[in-house]
């Protein structure tokens, strides 16, 4: 027993000295900590002026744009003044038989909205339904498969459909009055 007493106070001292002799001390782990804590708040405050000069950020020509313009030339529109988007559904959805290359038929289903930002407009727009339609099945029907389903297909026949719309709105009211056109479905079999 007297033994188990002499190696226990042995251990108990050796670990005391491995503490202050190899093990960190409280102190040491305060200044350790305080150091990451910087070099995390340096890292913090480093990395977006980084990042903008590594990835184009600080772009001199984008700050010389003239009001108005955005970074490609276009228009900028300042939404705030702007009525309310009103859309209204050019149903049911169009139906057309599609030609793809090796001849098979294939069908197209699209679901079409116009959007206007005056009630009036969308008043028109639903008075002229059938003649936007009817341009709408034909315009489609001159579009191969693969020109539809190609990366920017789609878009360019949203594009030519609301040009067309606005054409018969044009004639038919003196004003454009569809702003766009959106595909709220499409299906293609």
């Amino acid at each position: 027993m007297a033994e188990q007493d002499i190696e226990d106070r042995e251990t108990e001292e050796n670990g005391s000295e491995s503490a202050a002799k190899g093990g960190m001390s409280m102190g040491k782990m305060a200044i350790v900590g305080v150091g990451i804590f910087l070099i995390l708040v340096a890292a913090q405050v480093a990395v977006p002026p980084l990042n903008d000069m590594l990835y184009g950020g600080g772009d001199p020509e984008a700050e010389e744009l003239e009001e108005g313009e955005d970074a490609d030339g276009m228009a900028t529109v300042d939404v705030s003044n702007l009525d309310p988007a009103i859309y209204t559904p050019l149903d049911p959805p169009l139906i057309v038989s599609l030609t793809d290359a090796t001849g098979t038929s294939r069908f197209l289903q699209l679901s079409v909205q116009a959007m206007s930002r005056s009630q009036n407009s969308i008043d028109q727009i639903r008075t002229h339904a059938p003649a936007l339609r009817n341009t709408f099945l034909f315009l489609i029907s001159d579009w191969s498969y693969e020109d539809i389903v190609k990366p920017d297909g789609k878009e360019q026949l949203r594009a030519a459909m609301l040009a067309e719309a606005r054409e018969i709105m044009r004639a038919n009211t003196g004003e454009p009055s569809v702003e766009e056109l959106y595909f709220t479905s499409l299906v293609i079999q």
